[in-house]
């Protein structure tokens, strides 16, 4: 895949996971029976859809288990996301989640053993003020909210480290499918320990929940997940976490048309979110420019 073409892929499956934020927001299940439900919705249209293609790897199936563990942090990541969005709103979640480039200069190039590149650090480094900023006005739930966000960023940066050291020996529909499955697996015992420890007051789908979570399963996780896992093929996991941190952008112009979330955002949250913002867009022409040169 040419470049060009794994960025636009990139962008694409972008604007699709910008919409999970404002979904998590709808559905009215808590943030564990959500992500049980999305992640079996998921799996069912990936393993649909190698059925129908006839491209159905059993051998990938059975003997990738590194990457079904990949898929109980996934899990995890998820349970945090949507925590975040339960507890804070879906704005607050999503910039927390753009913590996610200072994760990745420092993580993948531990897991990929490729060389860490100064400048990655450095604009990493750029988002701590602006996350300063948000979480210094949060309290209560908002900032155990804003702490759950940067936990899901932290878990996804290790998860798209992974996903680029191991993209090479499977597919991105087989790899989808596999970290998926394992996500639901995980989901399951962590259902079963709630329900013994907390209880589960709401499980079974109703009304409108049932078309969110049809659009956030195939839409926003099978088919996003899938042109993600195949542009890092191409692209560096921290790139490609600079790109996924327009999700922000997208996603809060989404939560203030359509939730109302600028009732409960403050100026300095607004401050913090334009500093954050500024160090993804001064990447990658800072990238294109000098690191490459």
């Amino acid at each position: 895949m040419s470049l060009r073409r794994a960025y636009i892929e990139l962008h694409i499956a972008v604007i699709f996971l910008a919409f999970t934020a404002i979904l998590g927001d709808l559905i009215t299940l808590s943030a564990s029976v959500l992500v049980w439900w999305r992640t079996l919705i998921a799996c069912l249209g990936i393993l649909l859809f190698l059925l129908f293609t006839g491209r159905v790897r059993m051998d990938w199936i059975k003997n990738q288990r590194k990457i079904y563990v990949l898929g109980g942090v996934i899990a995890l990541h998820w349970i945090c996301f949507f925590g975040s969005i339960k507890l804070a709103n879906a704005s607050t979640a999503l910039i927390c989640f753009a913590t996610i480039s200072f994760f990745t200069a420092w993580i993948e190039p531990w897991i990929t053993k490729r060389k860490r590149e100064t400048h990655e650090i450095i604009f990493g480094l750029l988002i701590i003020p602006g996350i300063v900023l948000i979480a210094g006005q949060a309290k209560g739930q908002i900032m155990t909210g804003v702490v759950l966000g940067i936990i899901a960023a932290f878990l996804v940066a290790i998860i798209a480290s992974f996903e680029k050291k191991w993209i090479t020996e499977i597919d991105p529909e087989h790899m989808t499918f596999i970290q998926l499955t394992g996500a639901w697996f995980a989901m399951c015992f962590w259902l079963v320990g709630e329900y013994f420890i907390t209880g589960i007051d709401h499980f079974i789908l109703h009304g409108m929940d049932i078309v969110y979570l049809l659009i956030l399963g195939l839409i926003c996780t099978s088919i996003a997940w899938v042109l993600t896992t195949r542009s890092i093929r191409t692209v560096t996991a921290f790139d490609s976490m600079m790109v996924i941190n327009l999700e922000p952008v997208y996603g809060i112009l989404m939560a203030l048309i359509l939730l109302g979330d600028s009732k409960e955002l403050t100026t300095t949250f607004y401050i913090g979110t334009f500093i954050i913002l500024a160090s993804v867009f001064i990447h990658p022409i800072y990238q294109s420019r000098y690191a490459r040169n």
